[in-house]
């Protein structure tokens, strides 16, 4: 239910220290699934943000994703296990960046998620609806109904 209030959002960093690709980075809600939770695609399919196997919201390559793997340019580090979150509700001070994602200036001297890591701490992530269901819309009052029948 969570995620049908986050079907197209985008997110980046309110000061500059994403590379334009990841700046204003638009995301939509796909027929998708991995790891019991949904994939949201990049305007331009080149990016995908899933749960991986480590319960964190990764943003990757198509391959990765597929895999559900461990591995890609930028990713939250809040646990979700159940998968219910939705990328809007993820913290904004947990995301990590690789030199990928990231401005080259920023990233030399940007505070790391450890020391010698290649992870830098983003400031300031937004993330923010473009489109989404709210309670008051007539399918997710339904669906939210519905659910509430089942408890």
């Amino acid at each position: 239910m969570a995620q049908v209030r986050a079907l197209v959002f985008e997110m980046g960093s309110t000061t500059p220290f994403l590379n334009d690709e990841f700046q204003d980075l638009r995301l939509v809600i796909t027929g998708r699934v991995v790891n019991s939770s949904p994939v949201w695609a990049a305007v331009g399919g080149k990016w995908f943000m899933y749960r991986d196997v480590n319960n964190i919201m990764t943003i990757s390559n198509e391959a990765h994703c597929a895999e559900g793997r461990a591995e890609g340019i930028m990713h939250n580090t809040l646990v979700t296990a159940d998968g219910a979150i939705a990328p809007t509700d993820l913290p904004s001070d947990k995301w990590l960046s690789n030199m990928g994602a990231t401005l080259e200036a920023q990233y030399a001297s940007a505070e790391r998620s450890r020391p010698g890591r290649r992870w830098a701490r983003v400031p300031n992530v937004h993330v923010t609806t473009v489109h989404g269901l709210d309670d008051g819309d007539p399918s997710m009052a339904a669906a939210l109904r519905q659910l509430a029948a089942l408890a």
